[in-house]
């Protein structure tokens, strides 16, 4: 099986569009940075930079997983109700039932593959398409969240699990630590492996994917078990920050996934996108509400704001495309 071939035909188009992307979005983050430095005294402070890296860090790592799916023409919505069934059901066990957390977590994890599996199953066994099938999870993971729950707050775990989430290393957050070894982990899973490359495939053409001999099914079904995975590894290190956990504490992980996604360059038709750039849009959502925060603007404000750069973002890869197109013509 020769993935390269599949790939072929439009490969200078896209590496075309990779490199207009990459350079919008860093021009757009040092725009932002200058002009915070400008604007507010305190924002090239050790703490302030440090504090806007350890909020983009959960914020990267569950994007990783929506950009893995969105990469081969899907979405996940339901990242949000695996993040609070997995969460709760971890914190659950860690409390009620005194399991240590290193059980507990690679527990939650399991869940997690499981929830994954099924999002897969549905969408490449009963071929419903990705946006309806995620979305009915959504709400099947979320009555089973409150179910699991009853109501409760949980909280009041131990130190070991504490460490993830907010305690320091060299006077450095830990999660930045795992955001980065989670940054090379992908990096190496889209860039030197044949799963990446077939990702890569079936996003930018599904039907000579499938002629080449590539298990569609198969790619698909993993890239959901993964990005499950990482909606629940995110939610891990959430409550290990905030100390506790409830039935909606996942609420908009899914929404600020897809957002990192898109605005760090990653198409929704597929093909094109980086886990560089997932890097990117992540500090740029953060740098957006840590920028709002330090001018005293309403919180209100910041889905507003959050919208913009989206449209923005993709009305952006729309007019690189065309460049690109021009440039192959």
């Amino acid at each position: 099986m020769e993935i390269s071939n599949v790939r072929k035909p439009a490969r200078s188009g896209l590496t075309l569009v990779r490199l207009l992307t990459a350079i919008s979005r860093l021009a757009v983050l040092a725009i932002m940075v200058a002009l915070m430095a400008v604007l507010s005294p305190t924002f090239f402070t050790t703490s302030n930079l440090l504090n806007i890296l350890r909020q983009a860090a959960p914020i990267f790592i569950i994007a990783a997983g929506q950009t893995v799916v969105i990469l081969a023409r899907g979405i996940d919505l339901s990242m949000d109700a695996v993040a609070s069934l997995t969460g709760v059901v971890m914190a659950t066990l860690m409390v009620d039932n005194a399991i240590p957390f290193y059980v507990a977590m690679p527990l939650g994890l399991a869940l997690g593959a499981l929830l994954g599996l099924i999002n897969g199953l549905i969408i490449t066994k009963i071929k419903l398409p990705p946006f309806v099938a995620t979305f009915g999870t959504w709400l099947l993971f979320r009555g089973l969240t409150v179910l699991w729950i009853d109501g409760r707050v949980i909280s009041g775990f131990e130190e070991g699990f504490r460490f993830f989430g907010s305690r320091r290393l060299f006077d450095i957050p830990v999660i930045i630590f795992i955001a980065m070894l989670v940054y090379l982990i992908f990096r190496i899973l889209l860039k030197q492996t044949t799963f990446g490359r077939k990702i890569y495939a079936i996003g930018a053409n599904p039907a000579a994917s499938r002629v080449s001999g590539i298990n569609i099914d198969r790619i698909m079904i993993i890239a959901f078990i993964i990005s499950a995975l990482m909606a629940t590894f995110g939610s891990q290190l959430y409550i290990s920050r905030i100390n506790s956990a409830k039935s909606d504490f996942g609420e908009g992980f899914a929404l600020n996934a897809i957002a990192a996604t898109l605005i760090g360059g990653t198409s929704f038709e597929g093909g094109v996108g980086t886990i560089e750039g997932t890097v990117i849009g992540a500090l740029i959502i953060i740098l957006l509400q840590n920028a709002m925060n330090l001018l005293g603007i309403s919180p209100y404000w910041q889905g507003l704001a959050t919208g913009l750069v989206i449209i923005i973002a993709v009305l952006g890869d729309t007019f690189l495309k065309k460049i690109a197109k021009k440039y192959e013509s």
